[in-house]
């Protein structure tokens, strides 16, 4: 078998609203109904993945208009018109929670931090090219990070008692912007 390296962005942004929306959010989930979550290695301490393809959750209802304006600015940057949301759900952390290596479904998944300090376990991802430790997303609070739904990927162990919360996604982009490729590069790499 042969191997070939090809490229694809991860994405990093300011999600746009999060000191408005963050209270709000927060209050919220912790209406939510406790859904401990713990599979295999896996602690977490609440989460609504089984609901996740429901988007009429009080949560969902005050994110998804600022959620979607984030993931057309995703979709411009990596060339298409626009993109379908397919899950869309929360996760806690307390102290020792974590979440094994996993992949997702669709074409991106992301994360974004809505409860999140210095001394939140962080995200890292495993190279597909080299099987080694790809990075560590290094996130602030308020943070939206995408990347390609097939790279292996975990939360690391939460050391501290700051309850560490997320919002994850799995998305797909679709329809390539019409672009002029006749001003892109012309290096060709050639797989033989």
């Amino acid at each position: 078998m042969q191997k070939f390296k090809c490229e694809v962005p991860i994405l990093k942004d300011k999600f746009k609203n999060h000191f408005i929306l963050k209270d709000k959010l927060l209050s919220e989930i912790n209406n939510q109904k406790n859904s401990n979550t713990s599979f295999g290695k896996d602690n977490i301490k609440k989460c609504d993945w089984s609901d996740s393809k429901n988007f009429e959750r009080p949560w969902v209802k005050i994110i998804n208009n600022d959620l979607k304006q984030q993931f057309l600015k995703f979709a411009d940057y990596l060339s298409f018109k626009k993109f379908i949301m397919y899950e869309l759900w929360y996760q806690q952390y307390s102290k020792e929670g974590e979440h094994g290596w996993h992949v997702h479904g669709h074409n991106y998944t992301g994360v974004y931090y809505l409860n999140y300090n210095k001394d939140c376990a962080r995200t890292r991802l495993l190279d597909p090219y080299t099987k080694k430790y790809f990075t560590d997303i290094m996130a602030d609070e308020g943070d939206i990070v995408i990347f390609p739904s097939t790279v292996i990927h975990t939360s690391q162990i939460q050391k501290t008692d700051f309850l560490k919360t997320i919002i994850s996604f799995n998305v797909s982009f679709d329809n390539i912007k019409d672009v002029n490729y006749d001003n892109i590069d012309k290096e060709v790499k050639v797989i033989k």
